[in-house]
Order: C-alpha cells, then sequence, then structure tokens
C-alpha cells in the first residue's frame, strides 16, 4: 500500500464521523489502494476524468469561493500504470493550495458534498503536530478520493487521487494520461502561483507570510 493511501486509511479508521472502517478486498492490483471493489468491477478511468473529477472540482470550488475565490495549483499531475498485468491507472497528486477559511466551514461544505454525491465521508478534528494541522476527507469504493488539510493560521492544502481504474485505451510504458489544467478546471477561479520566484510564499494564499525582518533573523 502507497504512503498516500495508508494515511487515508489510518484517518478513516481514526475518524468518529466513520462508523466502520472496513478493508479493501484483494484484486488484480498487488498494491491495494483503498478501494473495495475488485479494479476490474470499477468505474472506468475516463468515467472518472468526465464524472467524478467534475464534482471534485465543484467541492474545490466551493471551499476556494469561500475564502475569496483564489486557487493556487502546487504540482503537476502524476498518472501511471497500475503496477500489475491489468490494464489499468491511477491519477495522484493533483494538488492545491486554497486560503485559509474556518475549520468547521471546511467540514460543513465537503459534508454536505459527501451527502449530495454519496461518498463516505472522514474527519479528523484534533489538531495534530506543530502546524495543528486538521483534516476533512471524501472517498469511494473505487479508491478515489479528496482530501483537505487545513493548517491553522496558514493554508488549506487540497489533493485528489483515483484508485487504480481501467481503461478504455492501451496501456503505454509510461502510464501517462492527460487531465484538464488548472485553468480548465477551475475557470471561475483566480489561478495564482503558491511562490514566488524566490520561493516566497504569495500572500493572496498564505495567511502567515514572513516580514523581512523575520527572514533576516531566520525565524
Amino acid at each position: 500500500m502507497s504512503s498516500r493511501w495508508t494515511m487515508a486509511a489510518t484517518a478513516a479508521c481514526a475518524s468518529l464521523l466513520l462508523a466502520a472502517c472496513v478493508p479493501g478486498l484483494p484484486d488484480a492490483d498487488p498494491y491495494p489502494d483503498g478501494g473495495s471493489v475488485p479494479v476490474t468491477e470499477r468505474q472506468t478511468l475516463e468515467a472518472f476524468v468526465s464524472g467524478t473529477m467534475p464534482r471534485y472540482m465543484s467541492i474545490i470550488e466551493e471551499v476556494a469561493m469561500e475564502s475569496g475565490g483564489v486557487i493556487a495549483d502546487v504540482g503537476h499531475s502524476e498518472s501511471w500504470a497500475c503496477r500489475s498485468a491489468f490494464n489499468g491507472y491511477e491519477i495522484s497528486a493533483v494538488r492545491f493550495n486554497i486560503p485559509l477559511i474556518e475549520y468547521e466551514d471546511l467540514r460543513r461544505i465537503v459534508g454536505e458534498a459527501a451527502q449530495r454525491y454519496g461518498y463516505l465521508y472522514t474527519s479528523d478534528p484534533v489538531p495534530r503536530d506543530e502546524r495543528h494541522m486538521r483534516s476533512v476527507g471524501l472517498s469511494d469504493q473505487d479508491g478515489n478520493s479528496l482530501l483537505f488539510d487545513h493548517f491553522e493560521n496558514d493554508v488549506i492544502f487540497v489533493q485528489f487521487s483515483s484508485g487504480c481504474l481501467p481503461s478504455l485505451r492501451s496501456r503505454d510504458i509510461h502510464g501517462q494520461f492527460a487531465i484538464p489544467t488548472a485553468q480548465e478546471m477551475f475557470p471561475l477561479l483566480t489561478i495564482v502561483d503558491a511562490y514566488d520566484a524566490d520561493k516566497q510564499k504569495n500572500p493572496l494564499i498564505f495567511r502567515h507570510v514572513a516580514t523581512d525582518s523575520e527572514q533576516q533573523s531566520g525565524s
């Protein structure tokens, strides 16, 4: 199991809002991704891109609109062929930063979306680590997930991933599968860079941006 799905499973088991944590059933992929449906019975990757992904985009957009309508694309998507003989692909590490909103507002928006679309909903409301991170996530039986990490007094980090999904096209050696750009995903939002050329935080995205004196003192 990859690290991202290990963390997702741990968060699901720890959530007080999830009645039970059911391990994924074995399927054709030797690296289970958290989905309970065998790979061969899942939606296709094409269906994920045309159906599930726009739902994820609408949820992310709703959170971003609550925070002022700005979003930062912080990483290129990654996609690869599933690590088995099965003709499938998975998309991972589609990441964005959103300006901070209250954690309870984030829980409300994502929770309402879970009910609207029938997704599994998990919440980790207890702050952890030095950045006081709290998480809210959605997932489905095909191993797809959408996760929001809320860092107190700083930023919301969001990423979505697909499980290992069948594909209607031929598999290639690199397993690359193109997805829409951030501009295509979020036509109603303002797309900015999370960091400038000197790797300094964008104040439109991050709540805490170091001042010149803080930078010079190394704080």
